[in-house]
């Protein structure tokens, strides 16, 4: 390799580093020199600028699960090349994938202090987790312009890289705005001298605007999804109840591996795993750190009131109480991904047969 190539290490999953598909999803952290799959088109798009020296992967679940673990593991793997510049993905849709790829950037990037790129669908729930931190180029659905998608990242990165002899360091004086450089916006408002005033920028923007002509907006209003409510239970006393918590209320040891912030997954749990008589932090603990917990330790009904809904039961307000919960934490959630948290809790209180649920929250 010349002296004066930059030296890239890149990240992929067990499919793009081509050691299987859903099968090797639980592989661990794999190192080989050079590039593999999807590097190979990277190193020809740096050309002589730089050269990948060495393809890191690990399978989406493995790290998915192990989310800060196998950032660990990744940074110990990828350090010793002294890399300049680091690349991750693209993850496209893959909601996995992109989790991992947010991770592994933001541990390279803090740790080693080198600009570190990826690039994914605006739906993929590593978008929301890690924009604010990272620059995430965006790229479409699928894989078709991955050439393209890379290009981009390659475009960037070399703006982010600092012209200071000698220095590794993180630059990006040459960063244009998101629309220019292609990447997701970061929240980072920066002064800048323009000719014309806010207001006549408003009033260009509102006449543009009104001729249905192109015009860029300055505070973009982030879109809402409005959901339909279901029709009313006609007859709580002959209807099955489910409870529903985002508290993070999970058994002791928490099994599946909540995380007490950003978390992305859920799980159901038997009430004799938790609500026994003189039930207390010795079989469950909270994973959640939004609010202060000892009081739902010392009694958990008080976030999932198991006790008056089987009251209910026996005097005949609602006709079964569903004996199991759902349980999940909501603190400072992906928008996308609660959205499907939701959507998968439904899809199994229909194949249970129950009737309605009970959200409570902290």
């Amino acid at each position: 390799m010349e002296k004066n190539k930059l030296k890239v290490v890149y990240y992929v999953n067990q499919f793009f580093g081509q050691e299987g598909g859903e099968e090797r999803a639980d592989m661990e952290f794999l190192v080989k020199e050079g590039p593999i799959g999807p590097g190979l088109a990277l190193k020809k798009i740096l050309g002589e600028e730089g050269d990948v020296v060495a393809t890191v992967m690990c399978g989406d679940n493995y790290f998915a699960e192990n989310i800060d673990k196998a950032a660990e593991q990744g940074i110990k793997l990828i350090a010793p090349h002294n890399p300049d510049l680091f690349f991750a993905g693209p993850a496209f849709e893959a909601g996995r994938y992109g989790m991992a790829c947010g991770a592994i950037c933001k541990i390279v990037q803090e740790r080693l202090g080198i600009p570190a790129v990826t690039g994914m669908f605006e739906e993929n729930p590593g978008v929301d987790l890690y924009r604010k931190e990272l620059f995430i180029i965006k790229t479409e659905r699928t894989t078709a312009r991955m050439v393209e998608n890379l290009s981009d990242m390659v475009k960037l990165a070399f703006k982010l890289v600092s012209k200071e002899i000698g220095s590794r360091l993180v630059s990006g004086e040459n960063i244009g705005r998101p629309e220019e450089d292609g990447y997701f916006p970061r929240g980072i408002v920066l002064n800048e001298y323009t000719e014309k005033t806010a207001a006549e920028r408003s009033v260009d923007m509102m006449l543009a605007k009104i001729k249905k002509e192109p015009f860029i907006t300055e505070a973009e209003v982030p879109e809402l999804q409005t959901q339909q409510s279901p029709p009313p239970i006609k007859n709580l006393s002959s209807s099955e109840i489910a409870l529903i918590s985002d508290g993070g209320l999970v058994p002791k040891g928490n099994p599946d591996g909540f995380r007490t912030r950003i978390n992305t997954v859920w799980a159901m749990y038997d009430f004799e795993s938790i609500f026994t008589e003189g039930s207390s932090s010795t079989n469950c603990e909270v994973a959640h750190s939004g609010y202060y917990a000892n009081a739902i330790l010392e009694n958990p009904n008080r976030l999932v009131p198991v006790d008056v809904m089987r009251d209910f039961e026996k005097e005949g307000i609602i006709g079964k109480l569903e004996p199991i919960f759902y349980s999940t934490t909501g603190n400072a959630g992906i928008q996308t991904r609660c959205k499907e948290i939701g959507e998968e809790m439904g899809e199994q209180l229909k194949k249970r047969g129950v009737d309605g649920a009970i959200l409570t929250s902290t």
